[in-house]
């Protein structure tokens, strides 16, 4: 596979952020006009407050003058603040543009889409990441137009007061371009290293956090935190180089918008003085005079703004390079495949899976798992026991041997996924009671599916009081429930689904032997009408097991229990 370079990348993270963007195109271009008017209505306030002064200063009343000021005050507000309006949502719109895509994608393609790194940081890749992109929209489009466009409209105006007062102002933004051009490249390449410090923070943080009982138990804290500050450390300092170069980009922005305001302000003031030392062809009054001070700050108003606005547009660059390189990474999209109508044959011959990575995973494997049995996969860490499991769902890739499904060819690609239930070791339950965790499995259910499934599963009938109520509220994660009791929710939830395919991961991993036995004895009731296929370590497991597959590295081979 040929690998992009550079600027193909680059290419690919503009086009994405044309395609997220194009949605909220019609906003941002109603922001922009918006931010124009208000610019304009900057240009009544000075007109205003010139014919005034001038009127003043000639003795003749101009009360007009005060109210074009105070237009050009309700003009200037309520334009930028439906300009903020609009540009906000344009924000939220992009990103929400990139959260749907990336959702899509991870629903097209599995959740094998997601390995390569911790849990943590790929929510941070999904949720920080795509958040970068709002200041594309909302800030830097719009800022980047005006920034054009307002300057052009100012100095069109002082132009027409004082021609050399808007030759001053152009000079002044001639050495703009270079000073723009380092500020984006030195913020471009600290705003991607920012973000991988987010992510490899986000990774650890959420690691640690999940497993902070094994911490306690193996008197570990002191060293994990240990990690958590370094990772954190490296994040502050990427931080402190982005602020750096934001304050100092700042500073020099500022200075030279200083110097061009205090330029202009020397010649207006010495043209009425009558003290200028050359002859400019030009008369100034009072009032074109302070109309073109007035205006010289707002000349440079939104070209002050640059300094910020390439922050955002490092973020979103930075940001949008490394989700398009990923959504160009995803697998093949799953076909899924019609529910089964009976509890199916599953064939193994020869098969040989591999990872999206292309790492092995399971080599040489032949088994027929049939319903009404009990197949047990069994071998060491990484003998690709999961791997096997996830191969009906599409999860990983077949290069070599035949599945059959009933007798029909599985590829690469299908997935069994509406025809299966899978229970792993560690069922995920969300903040909600004991039915609504039940119902995921099948969210239109009635009560009567719900409680009948959470029956046959033991969860009504268990000598617990508290858990047979099913609108008891679990905290987050199911906190509060034993190994055992979470299995049966994922068992009532695997009933209510009526999938004639179960795959088990580990199920008995974190319980105790009489819970195990309890697990044991209600699969078996369960397995007449299903084809189970298990992956586990427990001899017990094994034991009660109508065909185990002893996996290794390499070739493995099976016996009949």
């Amino acid at each position: 596979m040929t690998v992009p370079d550079d600027k193909d990348r680059r290419g690919s993270g503009e086009a994405a952020l044309r395609r997220w963007g194009m949605p909220g195109r019609r906003l941002v271009h109603l922001g922009v006009a918006l931010q124009l008017l208000a610019t304009g209505g900057w240009i009544a306030i000075a007109f205003g407050i010139g014919i005034s002064v001038g009127g003043v200063a000639e003795g003749i009343p101009r009360s007009e003058g005060l109210i074009l000021s105070a237009a050009g005050v309700l003009i200037r507000a309520l334009a930028i603040r439906a300009s903020d309006d609009i540009l906000s949502r344009a924000g939220m719109l992009i990103v929400s543009e990139a959260r749907k895509e990336l959702l899509e994608s991870l629903s097209r393609s599995g959740p094998a889409w997601l390995a390569g790194q911790s849990h943590g940081a790929r929510v941070s890749q999904i949720i920080d990441r795509t958040a970068q992109l709002e200041g594309h929209a909302a800030r830097w489009l719009p800022g980047i137009r005006v920034a054009l466009l307002g300057p052009l409209l100012v100095v069109m105006t002082v132009a027409s007061q004082s021609w050399l007062s808007a030759l001053l102002l152009m000079v002044s933004v001639l050495v703009l371009p270079i000073f723009i051009w380092l500020t984006a490249s030195g913020t471009a390449a600290e705003a991607r290293a920012q973000q991988t410090a987010l992510d490899h923070l986000s990774g650890v943080f959420q690691s640690r956090a999940a497993q902070s009982g094994l911490i306690r138990a193996f008197r570990a804290i002191g060293r994990e935190t240990a990690e958590i500050a370094a990772k954190a450390e490296i994040l502050r300092q990427r931080t402190l180089s982005i602020l750096r170069i934001a304050f100092l980009s700042t500073a020099v922005l500022e200075f030279f918008t200083s110097v061009s305001i205090a330029l202009v302000a020397v010649y207006v003031g010495f043209k009425l003085l009558g003290v200028f030392p050359f002859a400019t062809g030009e008369t100034l009054t009072l009032t074109e005079g302070l109309v073109a001070l007035l205006l010289a700050p707002e000349f440079f108003a939104p070209i002050r703004k640059l300094s910020s606005l390439h922050h955002d547009r490092g973020d979103a660059a930075a940001a949008s390079q490394f989700l398009s390189d990923w959504l160009a990474e995803k697998p093949q999209p799953l076909s899924r495949l019609p529910k089964l109508s009976k509890a199916p044959v599953i064939t193994y011959a020869g098969v040989t899976l591999v990872w999206p990575d292309g790492s092995v995973g399971v080599e040489g494997l032949n088994l027929t798992a049939k319903p009404g049995s009990i197949t047990v996969l069994s071998g060491p860490s990484g003998s690709g026991k999961s791997t096997a499991l996830l191969a009906l769902l599409g999860q990983s890739r077949l290069v070599s041997g035949t599945i059959h499904v009933d007798g029909a060819l599985l590829q690469s690609g299908m997935s069994l996924g509406d025809s299966t239930a899978f229970l792993g070791q560690t069922p995920w339950l969300m903040e909600g009671t004991i039915s609504e965790n039940i119902a995921i499995a099948r969210p239109d259910a009635a009560d009567e599916d719900i409680r009948r499934a959470a029956e046959l599963a033991g969860i009504t009938t268990s000598a617990d009081p508290s858990l047979a109520d099913l609108q008891r509220p679990l905290a987050r994660h199911g906190s509060g429930l034993s190994g055992g009791q979470r299995q049966r929710v994922a068992l009532a939830r695997a009933l209510l689904r009526e999938a004639p395919l179960w795959l088990l991961d580990e199920p008995t991993a974190h319980l105790d032997p009489e819970a195990e036995r309890a697990f044991l004895d209600l699969l078996k009731v369960l397995s007449p009408q299903r084809t189970i296929i298990m992956a586990t370590h427990a001899p017990a497991m094994k034991a009660a097991a109508d065909l185990c597959v002893e996996l290794r590295p390499s070739i493995p081979e099976f016996h009949d229990d």
